[in-house]
């Protein structure tokens, strides 16, 4: 069973300077380790549960791993994951429905030492849809805890992703498949200059959004990457009185909006 965002990730050209960059912004940023594949990461973990991936390519020039090619456009927000209770059986009831989920085992060394697992499963191209993770090592060696979801800036979790798409209706058919169910609400994102649907996984909304014009600051998204995330909300408690995106310079790109707890279902995308 899906049980809602795991985590998001955040591309970044340089860790190093991405971690000192989250923490200028007010996180508290705690190192990940290496991944077989070539890159390193440090993780943002938030009180209810989720975190943000922050993670850059050791070698620049490994040009077969799924996210590379999103270098060229800038990183930032490139893919989120949603957390599984047991991924053979999603994986089973995905593909038989049209989507082509691919298993695929992983593995991280922390700076400890200690060894995690877990198994994965996505599909292609990359941010078309979230991939799915499940735990094999316990989860509380994977995601940071206690202090360190304490943050400068308060910030509790995660609330929200918009993804844009160039075909909403297409792409409300692959989230009704991957989740289940149908859109809580459809509507304009007069923000983005967009038609909308809100899906709702746990306490998560996943938001579609396809530009009605070439002004919407989706558009050039789209032309650049394809479908795939464009901005998260965070919620922050005791919150701001009114919702405002993090300096997006300092953030490697990603569109982070910090929104009160009290904002859900009120939120604004940039």
């Amino acid at each position: 069973m899906l049980t809602g965002v795991d985590h998001l990730v955040i591309l970044v050209p340089q860790l190093g300077t991405a971690i000192e960059n989250y923490r200028q912004l007010g996180f508290t940023v705690e190192p990940g380790g290496e991944h077989p594949g070539g890159t390193h990461n440090a993780l943002v973990a938030f009180a209810d549960g989720s975190y943000l991936e922050l993670i850059a390519f050791q070698d620049p020039n490994a040009t077969g791993h799924r996210w590379h090619g999103f270098l060229a456009s800038g990183g930032g927000l490139v893919d989120f994951a949603l957390g599984s209770t047991s991924l053979a059986e999603d994986v089973a009831r995905l593909t038989g429905e049209g989507l082509a989920y691919q298993p695929m085992d992983g593995a991280r060394a922390r700076p400890d030492g200690v060894q995690l697992q877990w198994r994965s499963a996505s599909v292609s191209p990359a941010g078309q849809l979230p991939f799915i993770i499940e735990d094999v090592t316990p989860r509380g060696l994977r995601v940071p805890s206690a202090e360190a979801v304490q943050h400068a800036n308060n910030v509790t979790g995660v609330l929200s992703v918009t993804i844009a798409v160039g075909n909403l209706a297409a792409a409300k058919q692959r989230f009704e498949t991957l989740l289940d169910a149908i859109p809580l609400v459809e509507r304009p994102n007069d923000e983005l200059r967009a038609q909308s649907a809100t899906f709702v996984i746990g306490q998560y909304s996943i938001e579609l959004a396809q530009p009605t014009d070439a002004q919407s600051p989706l558009a050039s998204q789209i032309a650049a990457r394809g479908d795939g995330p464009y901005s998260a909300c965070l919620t922050v408690a005791p919150g701001p009185e009114e919702a405002h995106w993090l300096d997006q310079t300092l953030a490697n790109g990603a569109r982070l909006q910090l929104v009160a707890p009290k904002q859900r279902g009120d939120t604004t995308v940039m």
